[in-house]
């Protein structure tokens, strides 16, 4: 259920006192809006005009369309489009051996550095061990080289005297 709401009646308005101010705020309104009403009235004439040349550039295409659809031969696009598939095919294999042998040079590179590195490591051991084996002789080779003498000694001392010149001859 509602309950009765007791509008009060508005005041009695004074319709001649207020004409002449409501023709100013009038005049004052028209006044304000009027730069805004005529920016925008140009920008629809702006658009309008690009519109109608749209227009008239879409027909334009749109008779050349019908021209190209009116011929009984296509374009030579086809051929050209296929030796376009083919060479960009080639470039691609060509770019691909072209990165097989980058990879294998640098894979020769590599082994090249790591053979030198190999070789001279290799060779300064050797150098090492000469420069250790002339420098001191060992006492092994000194007791081989007095073994030696010796034997050749004894031997001809315990051969017969005629032999001494065949034990000569094998020495």
């Amino acid at each position: 259920r509602m309950a009765a709401v007791d509008v009060a009646s508005p005041a009695p308005v004074d319709w001649a006192a207020s004409s002449a101010s409501e023709k100013d705020l009038g005049d004052g309104l028209l006044r304000l809006l009027q730069p805004v009403v005529k920016q925008c009235d140009s920008r629809v004439e702006a658009l309008l005009a690009s519109q109608a040349a749209l227009l008239k550039q879409v027909e334009f295409f749109s008779a050349e369309i019908e021209k190209f659809n009116g011929q009984k031969s296509a374009l030579p696009l086809a051929t050209y489009t296929a030796k376009l598939v083919a060479s960009r095919k080639k470039l691609k294999k060509v770019e691909t051996m072209v990165m097989q042998t980058k990879d294998r040079i640098e894979n020769i590179a590599r082994m090249h550095n790591q053979l030198l590195t190999s070789e001279a490591s290799f060779r300064e051991r050797i150098e090492a061990q000469a420069n250790v084996v002339s420098e001191t002789p060992s006492k092994s080779e000194e007791e081989q080289e007095k073994a030696d003498g010796s034997a050749a000694t004894k031997e001809t001392e315990e051969l017969p005297a005629g032999t001494e010149q065949e034990a000569d001859k094998e020495t």
